[in-house]
C-alpha cells in the first residue's frame, strides 16, 4: 500500500473565504477564513474501474460505499430520475483530508479515449506518494496512459526552501490528468522567511504558551525539519502531578516523523491552573481548546492520569481524535478510587520531599539516570498543595459508562508498573479496542528506552485503522 495524500493543484488544501464585517459607516473589514478541501468529488463513468485504478495502482482505501438513486435533490445528471447510483470514498494517507470521492450516475458507462489536452474548467489532481517509482511500474503494467514519466527537478518553495521532487504525470481511468510527486529530501534552507525558527539538526524543539480557559496553557512542541507527507499530529498528557517535561526524552525522538506537542496540564507546570479543584471533564476541555487549535483531528496519547484525560477528551470530542493511546490506563472501583490521596501534604522539616524521594527511587528503572529521578522529584514540588486536584477529581469520577462509549480506534499499553490489570479491564469495556501488554517496561518507560518507546508508539499509530461503518450519502 502506498501513502497517498490527494490534493487538487489549485488553492486545495487551505483557501480563503472572505468575510464583511458591515459598520454604520461605508468602511467594511474583511477577515481571512481558512478553509480546508477535505475531498474531491469526481463524476466516473464506471465506478469498479475507478475504483481499481485508485486502489491498486494509487494504494487509496475504500472509506465509504453506498449504492442508490439519482433523485433530484442531488446534483444535476444526465441520467433519469430513479436510475441507480453509485458513490465510494477512497481515503489516502491523511485520515481526514485529501480523500477522493467517485460516483457513477445511471449504470456503468463505456471508459472515454484520453483526452489530448486540457481546456479550461478540467482540473489536474496532485498526489503526494511516498513510492512514486513503484506506481509508475504498475501504471505501466496496467496499461495506465503515462503523459510523462518520471522525472527528478529542482524545486523551491515558499521562504526559498529547495528540495529534490520526481514528477509522473498520467490520465486516470476517466481522463482526469494526475500530478504524481515525490518529495526529496530538502537541500537548502534559502534566506527567506518560510523556515524561521527551524533549528539544526532533524527535530525543531521548542516552548510555547496558549490562551486557555484558566490563563495561559504551557507546551513543548517538537516537529521535523522535513516531512514526505501529511500525517495527523500527537498529542501526549501526562502522569500528574508532573509535566509535560517528563516527555523530554521522547520528543526528539518522535518530533523526528511527526509534529508533537506536550502540554502541561492546567495547573500544573507552567500552566495557569483554576483556584478550585477541576472536574475530569474540566480538565479534559480545557486540553481540547489546544487540540481544535490544531484544526485537524490529532493522534492522542496519554500515561497514567493523562490516560484518563485522553479517554475523556475521545469520549466527548471524537471528531478530534484520530487515534488514541492509553499507557497504564488509571481505571479504579470505588474502593480504590476512596484511598487515592487527594491531599498534598506540607511540612517544615522537609519530610514529605524525602518520602517523595524515596517512593521515587523504590521504582525507578535501570535506564533512568539520578538526574532524571531528581527532575521527577522536582517538578512534583511545583503545583504546592493544588498538586493533588488532579487526583481529585480521578477519585470523584467513575469511568466505566465513559469508557464504553469511545468510538475512536483506541490502543491500550500495559507496563508492568502496577496498572496493568486496570489497563486490562479499560481495554474490556472499549468497543474494539486492542490491548498489548509490554512486561519489560516499567515507571520511567519513557526516559529509560526513549527509542523503543517511540517504535511501539508509532507503530501503533501507524497501523491499519478499523472499516468504518457505512452511512448514507
Amino acid at each position: 500500500m502506498v501513502g497517498s495524500l490527494l490534493t487538487v493543484c489549485a488553492p486545495l488544501l487551505v483557501a480563503s473565504l472572505a468575510a464583511t464585517v458591515a459598520a454604520s459607516t461605508d468602511t467594511a473589514a474583511k477577515a481571512a477564513v481558512p478553509s480546508v478541501v477535505r475531498r474531491t468529488m469526481l463524476i466516473v463513468h464506471h465506478v469498479d474501474a475507478s475504483r481499481r485504478f485508485y486502489r491498486e495502482i494509487l494504494g487509496f482505501e475504500v472509506w465509504l460505499e453506498n449504492n442508490g438513486k439519482v433523485t433530484a435533490d442531488g446534483p444535476p445528471s444526465s441520467a433519469p430520475l430513479g436510475a441507480p447510483s453509485r458513490f465510494l470514498i477512497m481515503k489516502g494517507k491523511h485520515p481526514w483530508i485529501g480523500m477522493v470521492g467517485l460516483l457513477e450516475y445511471g449504470g456503468p458507462r463505456p471508459l472515454p479515449k484520453t483526452p489530448p489536452r486540457l481546456y479550461p474548467g478540467d482540473a489536474v489532481l496532485m498526489i503526494e506518494t511516498d513510492g512514486v517509482q513503484a506506481v509508475y511500474r504498475r501504471m505501466q503494467a496496467a496499461g495506465t496512459p503515462i503523459l510523462k514519466p518520471p522525472k527528478t527537478q529542482e524545486v523551491t518553495g515558499a521562504g526559498g526552501v529547495r528540495w529534490d521532487a520526481t514528477f509522473l504525470f498520467a490520465w486516470d481511468p476517466d481522463g482526469h490528468l494526475l500530478e504524481i510527486n515525490q518529495r526529496g529530501p530538502i537541500r537548502s534552507a534559502g534566506t527567506g522567511t518560510g523556515v524561521a525558527g527551524v533549528a539544526s539538526g532533524e527535530v525543531t524543539l521548542r516552548r510555547e504558551f496558549f490562551d486557555g480557559r484558566y490563563g495561559q496553557l504551557h507546551l513543548r512542541r517538537a516537529m521535523p525539519r522535513q516531512t514526505t507527507g501529511i500525517v495527523p499530529p500527537v498529542m501526549l498528557l501526562y502522569q500528574t502531578p508532573l509535566l509535560g517535561r517528563m516527555f523530554s526524552e521522547l520528543l526528539p525522538e518522535l518530533g523526528r516523523s511527526r509534529l508533537v506537542l506536550a502540554p502541561d496540564t492546567p495547573g500544573y507546570g507552567e500552566s495557569a491552573g483554576p483556584a478550585e479543584p477541576p472536574t475530569v471533564a474540566d480538565y479534559a476541555d480545557a486540553l481540547h481548546e489546544l487540540i481544535a487549535e490544531q484544526k485537524e483531528p490529532v493522534d492522542l496519547l496519554g500515561y497514567h492520569t493523562g490516560a484518563l484525560l485522553a479517554a475523556q477528551i475521545a469520549a466527548r470530542h471524537p471528531e478530534s481524535v484520530r487515534r488514541l493511546v492509553l499507557i497504564s490506563m488509571p481505571f479504579f472501583d470505588a474502593e480504590r478510587r476512596a484511598n487515592l490521596r487527594t491531599l498534598t501534604p506540607l511540612a517544615e522539616d522537609g519530610s514529605a520531599l524525602l518520602a517523595e524521594w524515596k517512593s521515587t527511587m523504590s521504582v525507578r528503572p535501570a535506564g533512568q539516570s539520578l538526574e532524571q529521578a531528581a527532575r521527577f522529584v522536582a517538578e512534583k514540588q511545583r503545583a504546592g498543595t493544588r498538586a493533588a486536584f488532579a487526583m481529585a477529581a480521578l477519585a470523584a469520577y467513575d469511568a466505566e459508562s465513559m469508557l464504553r462509549s469511545i468510538r475512536v480506534p483506541t490502543i491500550l499499553i500495559a507496563p508492568k508498573d502496577g496498572l496493568a490489570a486496570n489497563t486490562a479491564a479499560a481495554a474490556a469495556l472499549i468497543p474494539g479496542a486492542k490491548h498489548v501488554e509490554m512486561p519489560q517496561w516499567s515507571y520511567g518507560l519513557f526516559d529509560a528506552d526513549p527509542a523503543a518507546a517511540t517504535q511501539v508508539i508509532l507503530e501503533a499509530l501507524d497501523s491499519p485503522l478499523p472499516k468504518q461503518p457505512v452511512t448514507t450519502h
